[in-house]
């Protein structure tokens, strides 16, 4: 059994020109040893492994300065990155995403999200299948997006997921499961993977920005299972 952890990166354009899904298919013997690791980090960084707010790890707040990490130095911050990185790096970690450019949509009434979403479950439906295994997925709780995700898994697990090059859903077992981030260490890390994966593709000249770059790059969390789409302008 694999437990698949998963966030978004929201289409803001101008800021963000694309909409990313993604997340870590981690085998569940392992999920409460990267629990504990996580929550080392956690002590180090915070002094508690409490599972609070003032204890949860962001991308965008460690990258940045903000958030838990407002005040805290440039380099602490980038060693804070780098144990974080080296966790979800780890060969017994599986990483994939889905990567939506609105732009290049030619004619669809569906909204990048829902694609997203789609298209993630059938990457994540055929990493399974590759395992061998059976698994389910986690997400960070975000109200407007449930309803809509939990019925579109049923769907899919019923049928075939959607367009003409529909597929039939296998190894994702019952419904998708969403949580607060703070209450969970493992959607944390999934945040700080997506986040800083679509933070290397974006124009990092900046020095402060080459820097998390550079920890990013070196990290090997790079190595994905991924779907971007439409690379053109597509119909589809």
């Amino acid at each position: 059994m694999h437990l698949i952890y998963f966030d978004e990166v929201k289409y803001d354009p101008p800021n963000q020109t694309s909409f990313w899904l993604g997340g870590i298919c981690v085998p569940h013997l392992e999920v409460q040893g990267i629990e504990r690791e996580l929550n080392e980090i956690s002590f180090d960084a915070f002094g508690s492994q409490n599972l609070e707010k003032s204890t949860e790890f962001h991308g965008i707040e460690i990258c940045r300065g903000s958030g838990n990490f407002k005040g805290r130095p440039y380099n602490d911050r980038l060693e804070i990155l780098k144990r974080l990185l080296t966790v979800a790096a780890r060969p017994t970690i599986s990483r994939l995403y889905v990567k939506i450019n609105p732009k290049n949509i030619v004619a669809s009434s569906t909204p990048p999200d829902k694609i997203a979403f789609m298209y993630f479950v059938e990457q994540a439906d055929d990493l399974l299948s590759s395992k061998e295994t059976l698994g389910m997925l986690f997400g960070d709780y975000d109200e407007p997006s449930i309803s809509p995700s939990v019925a579109s898994l049923a769907e899919y697990r019923l049928g075939v997921t959607r367009w003409a090059r529909g597929k039939r859903i296998r190894n994702i077992i019952d419904t998708v499961h969403y949580a607060k981030s703070h209450h969970s260490r493992l959607i944390q890390l999934a945040d700080v993977f997506l986040y800083c994966l679509q933070f290397h593709a974006q124009n990092n000249s900046a020095p402060w920005r080459q820097g998390i770059d550079s920890v990013i790059s070196g990290s090997g969390m790079l190595a994905c299972r991924r779907k971007i789409w439409p690379l053109r302008a597509e119909w589809p």
